[in-house]
This record gives structure tokens, C-alpha cells and sequence, in this order.
């Protein structure tokens, strides 16, 4: 199972980290992050995929999970619009 993360803060973190625990291979999970230094901690630590904005690889996934702060939804979502399929 693919799964993306939309926002790359404490909540993806905790969730990537259980996740790996849990036997989920790196390779499986990405995240996309602004923050070029998040993306740099994220890929170090958890050596998961972590891009700036959403490809077709990032977006190429099973689940995707929205982990940003709520007032930041609608901004976060716009570049993906009519881009989700199922």
C-alpha cells in the first residue's frame, strides 16, 4: 500500500515513525512537505520520499493523508484539485 502525506509536522511524523514500526516500508510511504528543511529531516530520519509538491508519483497512492492544520486545508488542497480519482 502506497500512502502520502500532505504536510510533513509532528502529526506525519508520529504517524510515518508507527508506521515503519509497524513493518511499512520506507519506499511505501512519501510525504509532501514545504518546508525544505522538514523535507530534509523527513527523508534523513524516516529515508521516506519527501518532495516540495505534489507529482504524479506523490500522487500515485493508496491512501492519502491530509496532516496539515485545518486553516491551512484549502490552500494545501488547491494544487491537487480534479487531480484525485476515486
Amino acid at each position: 500500500m502506497k500512502i502520502t502525506f500532505l504536510g510533513g509536522g509532528n502529526m506525519a511524523s508520529a504517524l510515518i515513525g508507527g508506521l515503519l514500526e509497524r513493518g511499512f516500508a520506507a519506499a511505501d510511504l512519501q510525504v509532501v512537505e514545504l518546508g525544505e528543511a522538514a523535507r530534509g529531516a523527513l527523508a534523513q530520519r524516516f529515508g521516506v520520499r519527501a518532495v516540495e509538491a505534489f507529482d504524479d508519483a506523490a500522487l500515485a497512492c493508496d491512501v492519502l493523508v491530509l496532516a496539515v492544520k485545518p486553516q491551512q486545508m484549502k490552500a494545501a488542497l488547491a494544487p491537487i484539485a480534479g487531480r484525485l480519482g476515486g
